[in-house]
C-alpha cells in the first residue's frame, strides 16, 4: 500500500507519503516523493534466472507481474492464490462461530447511510454518496459489516461469493503481528526486545543484527527499503520477482544484503526505533520470526491458535516463498470474507476465545494499537498511524473542507499513543486537542489491517464494529507516488474508505 511515512533513504525530520504494501498516500512533499520514487536500494540481490510457472496456459496472470494486472487479472490472482503462487493450507475444525443477521433496523440504517466525499459535476461538496456508490467509486469485491457480533451487510460483486477465498495481500501483516502475540503468550517468543538474530541467526552480519522484534513491528528498523510499487528497482519489486521465481530464500538472501538508511543520504545512520518507515521486509522477517521461534509454519501456527480454536468457517491457504518452503510474513493471507470479519471479531476481544483460554497477552491488542510518535504526520496523524503493523487511518474528505478530519461526532477519549508518554492524562488531553482542534472521537478507536489495492479489516472495539472490504482498485494508490508523476492528489481512495468507516460507524451507533 501507499502511504505517509518519513523517508529512509534520505531521513530528514519531515514525514511524507511514499510508496508501499496497504497500504497509503503521497502526502507532504513533492520532492520527497520524487526521490523516493527514484531511489534504488543498494546492492540489491537480483532474483535467480529461473523460469517463473506460467499461469497463462490456465488464463490465470502471473505473479511477477502483479503491480500491471488488469482489474480483471486482479479479480482472477487475489481469488485464485493456490493456482498461481506455491501456499499452503490452514484447516477449519468444521465447528464454526455462528454469524447470525442482523436485525431489518440495522440493515435499513447502512442501506440508506450517506456520505460526504469528492465533488458533484458542478463542483459542488459531494454530500450524498451511497454504499452503492462507495462500491462503484472503490472497485469493492468483497464487502462485509459485523455489528454485535451480527452481519449487517455481506455483498459481493465481480463474480465472488460466499466461497471465494481471496488474498489479503500487506493485511496479512496484522496476522503476522498477531501471531507474534501468540508465539509471546505461549512462551516461544521470550521478549518482543530480543533482538531478530536471536531467532533468525542469518540476520547476524547485516543490517538487521541487533533490531528488536518491537522496532520490525513498528516498522522502525532503520534498515534502508523501497516499498514504491511502480518503481521497477524497488525493493518490493525485487520481493515480488523472488516469490515469482519460486527459488527458496530468494528474498531472505535480498534482506541480507541491504543497508542501514542514513540521514539525508550521507549522513550518521538511523537508529532503531526513531524513525518510522513502512517496509514489507521487515514484516517478512517478522513472520520469519514466527516460524523460527515456533518450530511451525505460519499456516499451521495460525490453525493450531486461532482458526480451529475461534471456529472459523472455511479453509484457507498461506503463500510460501518457495514449494515446501517459508510463508510470506509480508502478505499472503487468503480466507473467505466472513473469516476475514471472524478474525475481526477475534482481535477485537483481545484473543479470548469462548471457553475463556487467552491466545494473547493480556494487553496485547492495546499494544499492538498504541501509535507510536516515530508514526506522528502533523496535520494528519498528529497521536501517530502505526501501531504493530496494524493502521490508523484518520478520515479526511478529500481536503475539500477546512478543518480535517471529518470525525462521526461521537464523543470518546483519545486513543493510546506514546506521544506525550508520561504527561498526566487530562493534559495530554488538553494537548492533542490543540493539535487536532477537536477532542476524541470514536472513529479515532478503528484501527485496521490494510492492504494494497483496497484491502481492509476495520475494527473499532468502541462501537463492537468490524468492517471488512476486498478490492480490486486500478493502482497501489491511485493519486499518489507514481513515478513519473509524483505529484499529491488528495483525492485519494484511502481517504474515501476511512470516510466510509466513519460514516458506518456513526450510522450504527
Amino acid at each position: 500500500m501507499l502511504f505517509r511515512q518519513r523517508r529512509t533513504d534520505a531521513i530528514s525530520p519531515l514525514r511524507f507519503l511514499t510508496s508501499a504494501a496497504i497500504g497509503l498516500l503521497c502526502l507532504w512533499a513533492v520532492s520527497a516523493c520524487r526521490d523516493a520514487a527514484q531511489s534504488t536500494p543498494a546492492q540489491q540481490v537480483e532474483p535467480p534466472n529461473t523460469a517463473t510457472v506460467s499461469a497463462t496456459a490456465t488464463g490465470l496472470p502471473e505473479i511477477g507481474k502483479l503491480f500491471s494486472w488488469t482489474i480483471s487479472q486482479k479479480v482472477a490472482g487475489f481469488s485464485h492464490s493456490a493456482d498461481i503462487m506455491p501456499t499452503e493450507p490452514f484447516l477449519a475444525s468444521g465447528h464454526a462461530v455462528a454469524l447470525p443477521r442482523a436485525s431489518s433496523d440495522l440493515v435499513a440504517r447502512v442501506n440508506s447511510l450517506a456520505y460526504q466525499f469528492g465533488k458533484n459535476p458542478d463542483g459542488a461538496t459531494k454530500k450524498n454518496n451511497t454504499i452503492d456508490d462507495y462500491m462503484a467509486h472503490n472497485q469493492v469485491t468483497g464487502l462485509l459489516i459485523i455489528k454485535d457480533g451480527a452481519i449487517v451487510t455481506e455483498r459481493y460483486a465481480m463474480g465472488l461469493d460466499e466461497r471465494t477465498v481471496w488474498d489479503s495481500k500487506s493485511a496479512g501483516k496484522s496476522v503476522v503481528s498477531t501471531l507474534i502475540g501468540a508465539a509471546v503468550k505461549d512462551g516461544f517468543i521470550k521478549s518482543l526486545d530480543d533482538p531478530v538474530d536471536r531467532y533468525v541467526p542469518e540476520m547476524a552480519g547485516t543490517a538487521y543484527e541487533g533490531v528488536t522484534l518491537r522496532n520490525l513491528l513498528r516498522m522502525s528498523s532503520g534498515v534502508k527499503w523501497n516499498e514504491n510499487y511502480l518503481d521497477p528497482k524497488s525493493d518490493i519489486d525485487t520481493d515480488v520477482a523472488c516469490m515469482a521465481s519460486r527459488v527458496a530464500n530468494c528474498t531472505l538472501n535480498h534482506l541480507k544484503s541491504l543497508k542501514r538508511a542514513r540521514r539525508f543520504r550521507i549522513g550518521p545512520q538511523v537508529p532503531q526505533g526513531t524513525v518510522w518507515h513502512y517496509s514489507t521486509g521487515d514484516a517478512f522477517i517478522s513472520g520469519l520470526v514466527v516460524q523460527r521461534a515456533t518450530g511451525m509454519s505460519l499456516a499451521k501456527y495460525l490453525q493450531l491458535k486461532i482458526w480451529q480454536p475461534y471456529g472459523m468457517e472455511a479453509n484457507g491457504v498461506w503463500w510460501l516463498d518457495a514449494p515446501g518452503g517459508v510463508g510470506s510474513g509480508g502478505g499472503g493471507f487468503n480466507a473467505t470474507l466472513r473469516d476475514y470479519g471472524r478474525f475481526g471479531l477475534f482481535v477485537m476481544n483481545n484473543g479470548v476465545l469462548a471457553d475463556g483460554t487467552h491466545v494473547l497477552p493480556d494487553t496485547w491488542m492495546r499494544d499492538a494499537t498504541t501509535y507510536t510518535a516515530e508514526a506522528v504526520v502533523p496535520k494528519f496523524g498528529p497521536y501517530g498511524v502505526y501501531g504493530y503493523m496494524w493502521w490508523h487511518y484518520p478520515a479526511h474528505d478529500d481536503n475539500l473542507n477546512d478543518p480535517g478530519p471529518l470525525v462521526t461526532g461521537i464523543a470518546a477519549p483519545l486513543p493510546y499513543t506514546t506521544v506525550n508518554a508520561g504527561m498526566p492524562a487530562a493534559d495530554r488531553e488538553k494537548a492533542m486537542i490543540a493539535s487536532l482542534g477537536r477532542g476524541g472521537d470514536a472513529g479515532d478507536w478503528t484501527f485496521s489491517a490494510v492492504g494494497v489495492y483496497g484491502q481492509m479489516i476495520a475494527v473499532n472495539p468502541r462501537e463492537n464494529l468490524v468492517v471488512v472490504q476486498w478490492a480490486v482498485w486500478d493502482k497501489p494508490s491511485p493519486s499518489c507516488c507514481n513515478k513519473s508523476s509524483p505529484i499529491f492528489d488528495a483525492r485519494d481512495q484511502y481517504d474515501e474508505r476511512a470516510v466510509f468507516v466513519n460514516a458506518v460507524t456513526k450510522v450504527l451507533h
